[in-house]
């Protein structure tokens, strides 16, 4: 495929010192994302071939193959090159070619910032920072990678009994001798290929509506690469350099992301999916606040030396014995508070061919006001339930992608870890530690059902995350 030759990735930066404890930083720069061709694992091969199964032919009316009998017209072979450029007729094509330059995603960020130096070894800092990025590929599992869907102005006339219904194979003649040939059917058959559904004498509507109706099923090529995304944060950075038996340092971020595409390939992992395109040729109605998005996020790590023991403030002198024991400790703790993540809305019973419906939302607040933690108690739903309804059979919903004000609980974590060295003799000693993970046992609960429809929609029902626990150790250094 053609190569992106075209990456000028210009960067600039400055600071200035402002007084003798204040400096002015600032910096812009170009970057690039990688070839989607090898950072998106679509590396296709040209006669890729998979065994289907077809437990039915015609929209479950009846069973064809089974678990005991899989393959009821034979297990199927590579093809090989014996077809040319009609490789893959009568069978989904999920090659991943692409013949559209491999464009890689364009990166712009930029950042402006003061620092200043406080008394005690301390420095804070104060930074606006920006990340505008184009030309990203549009993720999900299968998702824009497919050219082979029903053009939404057709498909919107039809419903899905009528896509699913069956009516006559107009290539069957291409796959098998027939009794009455049309007149573009050649002398004999072309394919020999008996776990084509297109040796039948039906298939089904939808396969002849759409573009690419030689592949009953997805046309894949690499994904689309017109995905964007704009995140803009304020940060506040601090850090105290150890002095009077204390240290510490962190950050504190403000930020909003948003973006078309929040996912790679493996959308398939959790609930991503529900974030896939509702429409392939709609793509603008795709743009919401990103499953990525945190607004508020703290995270810091403090070390105390407790100022108790021999040598320290309090207890100079201390007995040996007594200095063992509650002398000479040190405590770290590490903590992570961080604003839950957007929620999308999906269908546990969608209706729309090669895409992934969404509700409608008919009112302005779709939460209830129930949080996590009552939900999982209660088995109350977070979701107004009144607030959504079905957009009917191959209709796309108005619901966006993610939902800014419907998310899912936040991270609340401190970890914490004491730990005393023992000088054994010179060049020996003996530390000894203990480190408590969660330490205050904050449970962490999981998405709650997101599928419209489901009896459990809006309810928490399980957790994520470890509880507390802790572990001891012993490390001798000589």
């Amino acid at each position: 495929m053609p190569i992106d030759r075209n990456n000028w990735a210009p960067r600039l930066g400055f600071a200035y010192q402002l007084t003798p404890n204040t400096v002015v930083r600032a910096g812009a720069g170009v970057y690039y994302g990688m070839s989607v061709a090898t950072n998106f694992q679509y590396a296709g091969t040209a006669f890729r071939k998979d065994g289907n199964i077809y437990f039915s032919k015609d929209g479950t009316q009846t069973k064809f193959a089974s678990l005991a009998n899989p393959f009821p017209s034979g297990l199927p072979a590579p093809q090989g090159t014996r077809y040319g450029a009609q490789a893959m007729w009568g069978f989904p094509n999920q090659n991943d070619l692409g013949t559209t330059e491999a464009r890689n995603a364009e990166i712009y960020q930029w950042n402006f910032g003061v620092q200043r130096l406080l008394p005690w070894q301390t420095t804070v800092s104060l930074d606006y920072s920006a990340n505008r990025s184009t030309h990203l590929p549009w993720g999900g599992y299968s998702s824009t990678r497919n050219r082979n869907f029903i053009p939404s102005s057709v498909r919107r006339q039809f419903t899905t009994a009528d896509l699913d219904g069956v009516v006559s194979n107009p290539f069957q003649c291409l796959f098998t001798t027939v009794a009455s040939p049309a007149s573009y059917c050649p002398a004999s058959p072309i394919f020999n290929e008996p776990d084509s559904l297109y040796n039948d004498d039906v298939i089904a509507l939808q396969n002849v509506l759409r573009p690419f109706p030689q592949f009953p099923g997805p046309f894949e090529g690499l994904p689309l690469l017109g995905a964007q995304s704009f995140y803009n944060s304020l940060q506040f950075r601090f850090q105290k350099r150890a002095s009077h038996y204390f240290s510490f340092e962190g950050n504190y971020t403000f930020s909003k992301l948003t973006d078309d595409s929040s996912t790679g390939a493996n959308a398939f992992v959790g609930n991503l999916n529900t974030g896939n395109p509702q429409e392939l040729d709609n793509l603008k109605a795709e743009h919401s606040i990103s499953a990525n998005d945190t607004t508020h996020r703290l995270a810091a790590a403090i070390l105390f030396d407790v100022p108790v023991g021999r040598g320290r403030w309090i207890g100079k002198g201390m007995n040996r014995v007594l200095d063992a024991v509650v002398g000479g400790w040190s405590i770290a703790d590490s903590l992570t508070y961080q604003s839950g993540q957007p929620i999308a809305i999906g269908m546990s019973a969608p209706a729309i061919t090669d895409g992934n419906q969404r509700p409608d939302v008919v009112c302005a607040n779709p939460g209830s006001g129930v949080g996590p933690h009552r939900s999982a108690l209660t088995g109350a739903s977070m979701f107004n339930l009144s607030c959504f309804a079905d957009p009917g059979d191959q209709q796309p919903g108005n619901a966006p992608r993610y939902f800014s004000n419907l998310r899912t609980d936040g991270i609340q974590n401190i970890d914490v870890a004491f730990s005393k060295t023992f000088l054994v003799r010179e060049g020996m000693k003996l530390e000894v530690r203990g480190e408590f993970f969660n330490a205050f046992n904050t449970p962490r609960f999981a998405y709650p059902d997101t599928l419209f429809g489901d009896s459990t929609f809006g309810v928490v029902s399980s957790t994520l995350g470890n509880p507390r626990h802790g572990q001891l150790g012993v490390r001798l250094e000589f």
